[in-house]
């Protein structure tokens, strides 16, 4: 072949192989380029489930209460600690409307201790205001859900003034509360419960009510 033959030649190969040459080197580089990518961006982070127990929280409530009470005086007929305004045995009748404020504490997943007070909204029928100081507890059944079977029970000296009761100025108070509750998020959430109250001294009480509230907690 003569030496123009040969420079033809090589031309022509090479002229064929530069389309696929140009096609590797970009493969190369946008390889190389997703490689970088890779190495550059974090894994991905799976998210954290929330959390809904009350634990190590610190907790404020407040609840409206009304309901019904039912009393048995200890003395018979007209005299001391009557129960309303006939001098009746037994009295039955709508109680004062309550205002419900308790400070407390998640000591554990499921258990809150409470400092309690219990005021008086509305007068009682002898224009006494009721005030009760107390504490007490609360249990939850599932504490890792945002809904709540509530349980709790709590003590109270009623502390109630008034002259008309030969018990003194102060009542034993036990109460019970069972119900539900909803945690909108980690500092926040609403509450139903049904509540009994037991008085002791001045005369046997027993009044049921609904409690309608709110709970705050923190540190969120």
């Amino acid at each position: 072949m003569s030496p123009n033959g040969v420079d033809a030649c090589i031309r022509a190969t090479v002229s064929a192989m530069r389309p696929a040459l140009a096609t590797a080197l970009l493969a190369t580089a946008l390889l190389a380029s997703s490689s970088a990518r890779a190495q550059e961006s974090p894994p991905p982070v799976a998210a954290t489930p929330p959390r809904w127990s009350h634990r190590a929280q610190g907790t404020l409530r407040a609840s409206i209460s009304e309901g019904y009470r039912f009393a048995i005086r200890y003395a018979d007929g007209a005299g001391a600690d009557p129960c309303d305004d006939g001098n009746n045995k037994f009295c039955t009748g709508l109680s004062p409307l309550m205002l419900d404020v308790a400070l407390g504490i998640g000591a554990t997943h499921s258990l809150e201790f409470e400092a309690r007070m219990r005021l008086g909204l509305l007068t009682d029928f002898d224009d006494s205001r009721p005030l009760q100081f107390g504490a007490g507890l609360r249990t939850v059944s599932d504490p890792e859900s945002p809904f709540k079977f509530v349980l709790g029970a709590a003590l109270f000296a009623d502390v109630t003034a008034d002259r008309r009761r030969a018990g003194g100025d102060v009542d034993l108070i036990i109460r019970a509360e069972e119900g539900v509750q909803y945690d909108v998020n980690r500092w926040f959430g609403v509450y139903a419960v049904a509540g009994e109250s037991f008085g002791l001294l001045r005369n046997f009480s027993c009044i049921v009510d609904l409690n309608l509230g709110v709970q705050f907690r923190a540190p969120p």
